[in-house]
């Protein structure tokens, strides 16, 4: 607002006609931020401006024809004032966005087609997804739509009464009343009503974008009631506001458009992402895909031109959410065009800190599981283990999953997918917490018990029921192997391989086989039953695929083993016997494996009595070794 003293100038020099434009100008911009009572307020006066009435501007008092020719004046200033709608969207919006195109027309399609109500819409999804991106591009690609204005409210931990209020004085120049015509004072829902009920200019439909609503609560009762002009589109990180409103739920990006981002981002005439375009790929699927993440690791390859696609994954990959391509200085962000002004971190930490204690703990433990897909299953049976109950872990899964933390999977059961930043950055609060070690006994006791459950020769039907459990007993064989116990060491590699090699799948069930051997003698020593177990249990697998040059040292090994740590007369060394022999006999060597099937003979009987069924297994082995020896005859009728 000018100086009083200035506009008392301005009125003398249009009195004497010796005003400019300009003096025309800061007098409108005074009458526009005006009351509409008649009266323009200099200072700590009222201009009194209505027909009929005496002109008073502090001491003077302006009658006839001066008063008259500063009302014309001023009449006709006011009438060439004509409403102009707000459009306030404080983003630019990026230069390279990619999709959504699907999202943004059911957008218009929720908002501006519902003509009898105020119509709200909301885009939900995790922090980084594009949100308030989205948002932007909607307002700005729609706002011949919105003939009455669009106005931008950052609600995230902002008072949006006192926003809508001073969004009103400043931007509609309207004068927010604080008493009624009773002299009654207003309260401020009260103000709020008055803003949405006298919205100015008074033609055509409004846009209120609620950038990132944390709760409904502080939101729901400053909406509008009940004028039908308003169309309110809500971001938000939650699931179902409980209100009257359409859900657009917002997921990360397909590859394709992943790819075209961080093409866009990189510019024309850069050539990384097509010159090695797998690498891309993999750093795209390492993101998770997600529109914050490719933005900032995009930002910092332009930085840096001669970094390249894949030196960049590898620094992502040991560095993880340490690495300051994706985490940047929220200074060095404010130096950008980027709507986002927060690192991955720092915006999955916005909805960290709104999660209470036990939620927190089950987000930890989520961290440990494969990002792939938890069945619910098996978190509530590690929760079992660290003695939480399951209606808390249950409601922690609801906040979790409100959150965007987690995402359900359309099946029947109740299946889960985590997203691997979120995994990642759950991952660095897990190593902050004091029980990390107890979070990982319990996990990794769980799926050893059902690995043991997996036997040489699963059935189909077992197989489906065991299946979900694979992607975490990898998980546990990759990445938790030091909080297995000694006992079940050789289980985190065992069930794997027999999963797979009960399937036929000889290439998947190879590396837990051969992986499982170094394991034990790293843990337990060269001379450990487990290893000759695990030598054993190779030689096994090359026997099935017929590679028999392969099997038989592992094979001699494990039995060597054994009679050195056993004795030569253990139930394991009739069991090593037995395949060795069964080995020769598949190479023809049945001079080599008749000696050995009778010694499996003997000690079984010896160790087991002449009526154990593995005494029965060893007379058949032997017997089908001499029907193979005898010479096949023919009877002629």
């Amino acid at each position: 607002m000018p100086a009083s003293d200035d506009l008392l100038a301005i009125i003398e020099r249009i009195l004497s006609h010796q005003h400019t434009d300009g003096d025309l100008a800061v007098l409108c911009q005074a009458i526009s931020a005006s009351s509409s009572q008649g009266t323009l307020q200099i200072g700590k006066y009222n201009v009194n401006i209505r027909e009929g009435k005496d002109i008073h501007i502090g001491d003077k008092i302006y009658q006839g024809a001066d008063a008259e020719a500063i009302r014309e004046i001023i009449k006709e200033l006011l009438s060439s004032q004509k409403a102009v709608a707000v459009k306030y969207i404080p983003h630019q919006g990026v230069s390279h966005f990619v999709g959504r195109s699907h999202e943004l027309a059911n957008i218009h399609e929720k908002l501006y087609q519902q003509q009898n109500a105020v119509a709200i819409s909301s885009v939900a999804g995790m922090g980084g997804v594009g949100k308030t991106e989205l948002a932007v591009k909607y307002a700005r690609e729609h706002e011949n739509y919105y003939p009455g204005g669009i106005c931008w409210f950052s609600v995230r931990d902002g008072n949006l009464a006192a926003e809508i209020i001073q969004f009103t004085q400043l931007y509609l120049k309207l004068e927010v009343p604080q008493k009624d015509s009773q002299e009654n004072p207003l309260n401020i829902h009260q103000q709020v009503a008055w803003c949405w009920q006298n919205w100015q200019p008074p033609e055509g439909l409004v846009l209120v974008v609620l950038d990132d609503v944390t709760e409904l609560k502080h939101i729901k009762e400053f909406l509008p009631k009940t004028n039908n002009r308003f169309r309110i589109l809500i971001t938000t990180r939650q699931r179902r506001l409980d209100i009257n409103y359409a859900e657009i739920s917002l997921d990360v990006l397909s590859t394709d458009e992943a790819l075209s981002l961080l093409r866009g981002i990189l510019g024309e005439n850069d050539r990384r992402v097509d010159t090695d375009i797998e690498t891309a790929k993999n750093l795209c699927k390492w993101l998770g895909y997600l529109p914050l993440g490719l933005e900032l690791v995009g930002r910092y390859l332009v930085e840096d031109p001669d970094l390249s696609i894949a030196d960049m994954l590898q620094a992502l990959k040991e560095e993880r959410l340490k690495n300051e391509a994706i985490n940047p200085s929220s200074e060095d962000l404010e130096a950008t065009e980027m709507t986002a002004k927060l690192g991955v971190r720092d915006a999955f930490n916005l909805t960290w800190i709104k999660l209470d204690p036990k939620t927190k703990r089950v987000g930890e433990l989520l961290s440990l599981f494969s990002p792939d897909e938890i069945a619910w299953k098996y978190v509530e049976s590690v929760s079992e283990s660290l003695n939480w109950t399951k209606k808390e872990v249950n409601e922690a899964k609801k906040q979790l999953y409100k959150r965007h933390l987690i995402e359900r999977l359309e099946e029947g059961e109740a299946n889960y997918k985590i997203h691997p930043l979120i995994r990642e950055f759950l991952r660095e609060k897990l190593a902050e917490l004091e029980e990390i070690n107890e979070f990982k006994q319990a996990f990794t006791n769980t799926f050893m018990e059902i690995a043991q459950t997996i036997p040489k020769s699963p059935t189909l039907e077992f197989l489906n029921s065991v299946k979900k459990a694979i992607p975490h007993l990898t998980e546990v064989a990759e990445n938790l192997i030091d909080a297995v116990i000694d006992k079940n060491l050789i289980w985190a590699f065992l069930g794997l391989a027999r999963f797979y090699d009960g399937q036929g799948l000889y290439k998947l069930a190879e590396p837990w086989f051969q992986q499982c051997v170094p394991a034990v003698k790293l843990r337990l020593g060269e001379n450990h039953p487990l290893v000759a177990s695990s030598l054993n249990n190779l030689a096994g697998l090359y026997k099935s695929q017929g590679r028999y040059e392969e099997a038989e040292p592992l094979y001699i090994q494990a039995l060597e083993l054994h009679k050195q740590l056993l004795g030569k007369t253990h139930p394991l060394i009739a069991l090593n016997l037995n395949n060795l022999a069964g080995l020769y006999c598949s190479q023809g060597r049945s001079e080599a494996a008749e000696p050995l099937y009778i010694q499996a003979l003997e000690l079984h009987k010896q160790l087991l009595g002449e009526t154990h069924p593995l005494v029965a297994l060893s007379l058949n082995n032997l017997a089908l070794l001499y029907l193979h020896l005898a010479p096949i005859k023919f009877d002629v009728f």
